[in-house]
């Protein structure tokens, strides 16, 4: 899947932009999302980051080991803000819980189906459970059941909604907010964050 790397000011922003391949991200393109999510961080210039995504599904899943990808999004010391649209599935699910910040479209669905195709995805659970809780995790695993944005915001995956003409901006308005706030007191609070998340 091809990725787009944009950096406006203190704004960098990664597009998923497979439209083709409804945003299924493989084993390559998630190693390159890790590298590209490292060299954010790395990067002084950079202060937040956005994850968003071309087309009508902003993912239709993560194919090969995830885990890299959602240990270090978790870890990371500046904001990850995602904005989704449309239908986003299993490892797409995991990817919003992993983030800092989550806006979604009104209308977004929602779903870890991995247990329809006969699979469990150990990585995608964890991430999922660390930010709804094991219980709702659990059920949405075993059932496969399709969910809401206002399911989504009700249980923590998502924050915050807007009509879908509205989410590019939104996100990015939140995105650009956390990128221009005090570098240090971000970064401290992140840190401590992950510290009692993930000790």
């Amino acid at each position: 899947m091809t990725l787009r790397i944009e950096q406006d000011n203190r704004l960098r922003r990664i597009t998923l932009a497979g439209v083709e391949q409804r945003n299924l991200i493989d084993a390559v393109s998630a190693a390159r999302l890790v590298e590209e999510l490292r060299d954010a961080v790395a990067h002084e210039g950079t202060g937040a980051i956005l994850i968003d995504a071309d087309g009508p599904v902003f993912c239709s899943g993560i194919e090969g080991d995830a885990a890299e990808l959602f240990s270090f999004s978790r870890r990371m010391s500046k904001p990850l803000v995602v904005a989704a649209q449309g239908v986003v599935i299993s490892g797409g699910v995991a990817l919003l819980a992993s983030a800092h910040v989550v806006v979604a479209a009104q209308g977004t669905s929602f779903g870890l189906i991995d247990i329809r195709e006969g699979k469990w995805r150990e990585e995608i659970y964890h991430a999922v459970a660390g930010a709804i809780g094991e219980r709702r995790a659990t059920e949405l695993s075993l059932t496969g059941r399709i969910f809401t944005t206002p399911d989504a915001v009700a249980w923590g995956l998502v924050h915050m909604s807007a009509p879908a003409f509205e989410i590019a901006d939104r996100a990015t308005d939140v995105a650009t907010a956390l990128a221009n706030a005090n570098a240090d007191a971000v970064r401290a609070a992140l840190i401590l964050v992950s510290h009692r998340s993930h000790p």
